[in-house]
């Protein structure tokens, strides 16, 4: 699989997870949204990261989860498309 490096397609999927595994229903919640104002916790990152592992093929290393990154589903998709477009390509 080549990971996706599209921030903007990423930022989509992150959003689908999430609505679906964390965010309440009604809660307004877009890529923009503080991930904490959303109610996704330390548990709910885990499954983040997981789903980039899984289901968008970018590992995430631990030097990566920072504050930054974790802000906001468009931050962490910009870092998931950073770490797609270093990542070394198999054939």
């Amino acid at each position: 699989m080549t990971p996706e490096t599209d921030p903007k397609k990423i930022a989509v999927k992150l959003c689908e997870f999430a609505r679906t595994n964390f965010v309440a229903e009604g809660v307004d919640f877009d890529e923009h949204s503080p991930l904490s104002q959303a109610g996704i916790d330390s548990f709910a990152l885990v499954e983040l990261v997981l789903f980039c592992e899984r289901v968008l093929g970018v590992r995430v290393p631990d030097s990566h989860l920072t504050g930054t990154n974790l802000a906001s589903m468009s931050t962490l998709a910009n870092c998931i498309a950073e770490l797609a477009r270093n990542s070394p390509k198999t054939s």
